[in-house]
């Protein structure tokens, strides 16, 4: 059992945790600050929150088709996906909105579903989470205090990988990242494998990982991601060492768990936190190349700057926001560890 008073001591003046929780069918949460706990009863009824999960879902797959085909229909489609995340706000995010407005920086712990939930694109019919709050996941409480006493080192030394057997833009996206840091390295092609990741990934600060990524529903311990050399499972990933290496997962749906609770969810992300990756960037859908490699320059752009890893992908999103309003395009990208 975590004792609540490490968790205050390790946040600091407008910091704020939030763990959800179920209990029958009422969601409920903790939220933990400097100043106390407190416990938000009846947010909502978990089956109107998982419905109301269910038909994001829909929505975001109807993107799968590609934005030239949708082009027409695209502001039928974001009316449609803004009513569902005002709904999910609603219920998810609403009832304690007051108590955390001041807050700045965000800590949630998902339960179920809720981890699949782009809580960024919330919004109240006016803004979005995303432009009011530094958000990050965290797999458990336990976890979460971790990410709070273990920051991310000072960037240098960064690491990108690009596979394009599948996805053909992998390579260049690889070479862009690396070449927006004095010490960056780039693997691509046939150069892009295992054996890379594991010679050079100890060393480095950032690893940028642009490949195909399989999530196995079967058994999850069997997702992968697919490097020159074959398949990389999440197994193998927790050997690594990494070192408090900041991790973005580039390619599609590599932020997909299997809805298991806290430190037992099963996936690439919770991989390379077991390997001591810090900080996981990962995406919760199948994402359209050309605005992610704009997105991820951008995210790196404003890592460089000196932002961390929270507050630059929010600003590369928001960047995104203005160039595409519907959330597929800009939303997909979760930060899991810390801020």
């Amino acid at each position: 059992e975590l004792d609540a008073s490490a968790l205050r001591a390790a946040l600091r003046n407008g910091d704020a945790l939030v763990e959800y929780g179920v209990i029958a069918d009422e969601l409920f949460a903790c939220i933990v600050t400097q100043q106390g706990v407190r416990v938000q009863r009846h947010l909502a009824s978990w089956r109107e929150v998982s419905a109301a999960l269910h038909s994001l879902r829909l929505q975001l797959d109807t993107m799968r088709h590609g934005l030239q085909r949708l082009q027409r229909h695209l502001p039928l489609l974001t009316q449609r996906i803004q009513a569902c995340l005002q709904r999910l706000h609603s219920l998810v995010w609403q009832p304690m909105a007051a108590q955390l407005r001041s807050c700045h920086r965000i800590l949630i712990v998902p339960h179920a579903d809720i981890g699949a939930l782009p809580m960024g694109a919330l919004h109240d019919g006016q803004r979005n989470l995303a432009e009011q709050h530094e958000l990050a996941f965290a797999l458990s409480a336990r976890l979460a205090l971790r990410g709070l006493t273990w920051q991310p080192a000072v960037t240098r030394r960064v690491l990108a990988l690009g596979e394009s057997t599948r996805l053909p833009h992998a390579a260049q996206e690889a070479r862009t990242v690396a070449a927006m840091w004095p010490e960056g390295r780039a693997f691509v092609g046939s150069a892009a494998t295992a054996a890379a990741l594991r010679q050079h990934g100890e060393a480095a600060q950032v690893i940028h990982l642009a490949c195909h990524a399989q999530f196995r529903t079967d058994n999850p311990v069997f997702s992968s991601l697919d490097l020159h050399d074959g398949p990389l499972s999440a197994e193998s990933i927790e050997s690594l060492r990494l070192e408090g290496a900041v991790v973005v997962l580039s390619g599609c749906e590599t932020g997909v768990h299997d809805g298991a609770a806290g430190d037992e969810a099963f996936g690439l992300t919770r991989a390379f936190l077991v390997a001591s990756a810090a900080r996981v960037i990962a995406s919760l859908w199948a994402v359209d190349d050309a605005t992610t490699a704009q997105l991820m320059a951008d995210f790196h752009a404003s890592l460089r700057s000196g932002l961390n890893p929270a507050a630059a992908l929010r600003r590369a999103q928001l960047n995104a926001r203005e160039r595409h309003e519907h959330p597929f395009y800009w939303a997909a990208f979760t930060l899991t560890g810390g801020w």
